[in-house]
């Protein structure tokens, strides 16, 4: 591993690891948050994960999305939001802090790290403090896994490029590239959504909803992505996320009830409901 590649994994493990301890106190309080679903069925929850996902409901959702991206992308707006932000907000201080922004971003790093998360869950007892590496790192790979598909689809069916790459720009040209939506925006974004929806009883959760819109905004600030392709990513990373915790909301739900014999014979049954 390169110096540059051991900074990068260190940084993210830091950082998961102070944004947990920040909030392991709300969970073992309120359990505001979703259990880890790693001790259950992994098949069934990724079954879960896809059969929300691909809704009626997530594809009005997603067609607003792109509709308003598309207005953004096909008028001038992307173009004068990209030179107003370059012209007269972009700094050394803002490169700096993208620098490390960025990083939030690659995939490369951030898949391994939430299955070896994920896989850690295993072995670490409900009662412990570290007990919610293992439910972020399953639900944040399961948003990975749900998501990731349509949101490389999307960004070669819009066809559109980076700024200054091609003379259509930001505009819409079908499979003619492959930059309609930013891939960093949509990896970076998607760690710190689990993080708030695991901690949703908490005002913790604003602190991550704000970090999740760091990644996508260092590709505006460096002047690789337009404002329109960092907010689907980060759209595309929101509606994933939400997949995932509906998912996890229904298997405890249905494991609330229990049903059970009733009588020496065995002839009835008797129905519970643990709240």
């Amino acid at each position: 591993m390169t110096r540059t590649n051991r900074n990068i994994f260190i940084t993210w493990c830091c950082t998961l690891m102070t944004a947990l301890f920040l909030c392991n106190s709300a969970f073992a309080d309120d359990n505001s948050y979703s259990s880890y679903s790693g001790r259950y069925q992994i098949l069934e929850d990724i079954k879960g994960d896809f059969r929300n996902y691909y809704t009626s409901g997530n594809f009005k959702v997603m067609a607003g999305s792109f509709a308003l991206g598309g207005i953004l992308a096909n008028t001038s707006a992307d173009e004068w939001l990209q030179d107003e932000y370059q012209n007269n907000m972009r700094s050394e201080s803002t490169d700096d802090f993208s620098k490390t922004a960025k990083k939030f971003g690659d995939g490369e790093y951030l898949i391994p790290l939430s299955l070896a998360a994920a896989a850690a869950g295993y072995f670490i007892p409900e009662d412990n403090l570290a007990y919610p590496i293992g439910t972020w790192g399953y639900n944040t790979a399961r948003a990975y896994l749900v998501g990731a598909p349509p949101m490389l689809l999307m960004q070669v069916v819009t066809g559109a490029s980076r700024p200054g790459e091609s003379s259509h720009g930001s505009e819409w040209s079908l499979f003619n590239d492959n930059n309609g939506v930013s891939g960093h925006s949509f990896m970076g974004a998607v760690p710190f959504l689990t993080l708030a929806k695991m901690n949703r009883d908490n005002p913790v959760k604003w602190l991550f909803y704000g970090a999740s819109f760091l990644t996508g905004w260092s590709r505006v600030n460096d002047d690789d992505h337009f404002v329109s392709q960092s907010v689907l990513g980060w759209v595309m990373a929101y509606q994933s996320v939400r997949s995932v915790f509906m998912t996890d909301k229904q298997r405890d739900s249905s494991l609330a009830f229990n049903l059970y014999p009733y009588g020496k014979s065995g002839a009835g049954f008797l129905l519970s409901y643990a709240w």
